[in-house]
């Protein structure tokens, strides 16, 4: 069989779902049956990618650079600045070689997402360093994402919505779940402005979603230990609540069904995050 007769069949296999999309491994794993496989299976080496820690960070961006653009075409990734481990730590370092590799983390995974923007659908972003997660969503925010259709994320937030940031790196954007949320107060304010029509006149700078939008998914973050007093941090979270289930109760008038969902105890954000990420993909 010729390696174009081969081709032919192996895509046939993958419309019929015979090769499952998966993490991308499938794709590896064929790879290394034999040199016509190989290069048959080489376009989908990278369409689905799960991304966690400096290490894999790195290694993937110096491939991706390394990688002609036909042959790196991403369509689903799942990318976390650091690992489950490094996630759920309860302590974050603040020497000055951690910050250095915050640094780094930070950029890599700008990098990648950069490298990424053209082809991706779905993308879901865990950043949980508190130092650089800001300035890495605020990246996504400004990065054009022409044909992603899905997109999760967990962080210290900015606002997506304020100038358009989102609905101009996103036009094609159906789904938007944010997740972590904690204290923020002024950002739903600003999501319960995109979602429902202004009644005075409409403000210089308006919030706005992307326009194919149809479902904002929010999870507030759980506070582990109730406050003795009664701190800024929990009443400003408090506040975001409130702001947060108004939205969620009231109609929008842009199309948009918004869900919020308050859990009872704290989950794995990280593992409930990935394992959401891999169901879209079956």
């Amino acid at each position: 069989m010729s390696c174009k007769t081969f081709a032919v069949h192996l895509i046939k296999h993958k419309k019929q779902a015979q090769i499952r999309v998966d993490d991308g491994s499938t794709a590896r794993s064929l790879a290394r049956v034999s040199r016509y496989v190989r290069e048959v299976a080489k376009p989908f080496f990278y369409q689905s990618l799960v991304i966690a820690g400096l290490g894999q960070l790195s290694e993937l961006a110096s491939r991706l650079e390394h990688t002609p653009h036909h042959l790196r075409r991403i369509r689903h990734l799942f990318l976390s600045d650091w690992t489950h481990d490094q996630a759920n730590q309860r302590v974050v370092s603040t020497s000055d070689a951690d910050m250095d590799r915050y640094d780094l983390e930070n950029a890599t995974a700008a990098r990648i997402l950069t490298l990424a923007a053209p082809t991706l659908e779905t993308l879901t972003v865990i950043s949980s360093c508190p130092f650089t997660s800001t300035p890495l969503i605020g990246h996504i925010f400004s990065t054009p994402l022409p044909h992603l259709l899905e997109l999760a994320l967990s962080g210290y937030y900015r606002s997506p919505t304020r100038e358009g940031a989102l609905e101009a790196a996103c036009p094609s954007l159906t789904h938007l779940r944010i997740s972590g949320l904690a204290s923020a107060a002024s950002f739903a304010d600003e999501l319960r402005e995109a979602a429902t029509p202004a009644d005075g006149p409409p403000s210089k700078f308006p919030a706005r979603f992307p326009p194919r939008l149809r479902e904002l998914v929010l999870e507030p973050r759980q506070l582990l230990l109730p406050p003795v007093k009664r701190s800024p941090f929990h009443l400003m979270h408090e506040k975001m609540l409130n702001s947060l289930r108004e939205l969620a109760e009231s109609p929008s008038g842009r199309g948009v069904r918004v869900v919020v969902l308050e859990k009872e105890r704290a989950e794995d954000l990280y593992h409930e995050m990935l394992g959401r990420w891999l169901e879209r993909l079956i």
